[in-house]
């Protein structure tokens, strides 16, 4: 059953991405230097890496350890998932980004003082920089799709998330799993794709409108807010949340609202990092 649940995300992901791949390429979006040929190989090294190596070793270990230390959870909670799959859904998304977003910000606040934790961060850091890559320095790279996924090799092994969600999966809440995972995955592939349709609705000559559109910003990640996430400036250590950026706004204070998309994505490379993708993906610099 667990096998089965994860193997129906694979069709649901792949199918979105290449919807989106379509509309990109179909609109221009991968012309004149806005995705390089760089971009494409890192995009299809951490796509294989994630699907064949460390989800299926990821999951290994957390069912691994589960069995060893708590072998009586193995689908001890799936009456949650058939009697409170909703509020369970809503808790699971909850704490899903609530991880994700401290890690994700961990990986762009200052150094910590502590030795330890400096180590720890600098390796937090160094897993996550490949994803801040658009394009080369040219500043011509804009934001694709297919950056969802692209991240250093220890970035999927390490994210707390990740590790909950499988513990979720091994303890019988499948539906919540399949279905939280799933529209976290859909909802980055939007926020990642190169559209900007919220800026219609931040600039809209009605007020009520645009006043709305604000409102919801302050709660939910919207494509602008994760865009300029990507830009080469101080936003791109703004809006760490994947999809609630109530977090944003009231924990971590790095909630930012434009409404103009950014001049310039993607932070510079040094030498090592412009001329070999697969050094990019190793984390050596």
């Amino acid at each position: 059953m667990i096998q089965e649940t994860v193997d129906m995300l694979a069709p649901i992901g792949i199918t979105s991405l290449l919807v989106f791949v379509a509309y990109e390429f179909i609109n221009g979006k991968y012309k004149d230097g806005k995705k390089t040929k760089q971009d494409w190989q890192m995009a299809g090294i951490c796509l294989a890496a994630l699907a064949f190596v460390q989800r299926p070793l990821l999951a290994f270990l957390v069912f691994g350890f589960m069995t060893a230390l708590f072998p009586s959870t193995q689908g001890a909670f799936q009456w949650i998932d058939q009697e409170y799959f909703w509020p369970g859904l809503l808790v699971f998304i909850l704490v899903d980004e609530l991880f994700h977003g401290g890690t994700h910000f961990i990986s762009h606040r200052p150094s910590f003082k502590n030795k330890v934790l400096v180590k720890v961060q600098n390796f937090i850091k160094a897993a996550h920089r490949p994803h801040h890559f658009s394009g080369g320095n040219d500043g011509k790279g804009q934001l694709n799709v297919t950056q969802t996924y692209v991240e250093g090799w220890g970035w999927a092994l390490i994210l707390p998330n990740y590790i909950i969600g499988l513990a979720v999966l091994y303890m019988g809440m499948y539906q919540i799993f399949l279905v939280g995972t799933a529209l976290k995955g859909l909802w980055a592939l939007h926020n990642h794709c190169n559209w900007n349709y919220d800026l219609w609705l931040l600039n809209h000559k009605n007020i009520f409108v645009r006043k709305s559109m604000y409102a919801l910003c302050h709660v939910i990640t919207f494509p602008t807010q994760h865009h300029q996430h990507h830009s080469r400036g101080k936003n791109s250590a703004k809006n760490m949340q994947n999809l609630l950026a109530v977090y944003d706004w009231l924990l971590w204070g790095t909630l930012v609202i434009e409404k103009t998309k950014p001049d310039i994505y993607g932070w510079r490379q040094n030498e090592i990092e412009e001329k070999s993708v697969m050094r990019r993906f190793l984390q050596i610099t």
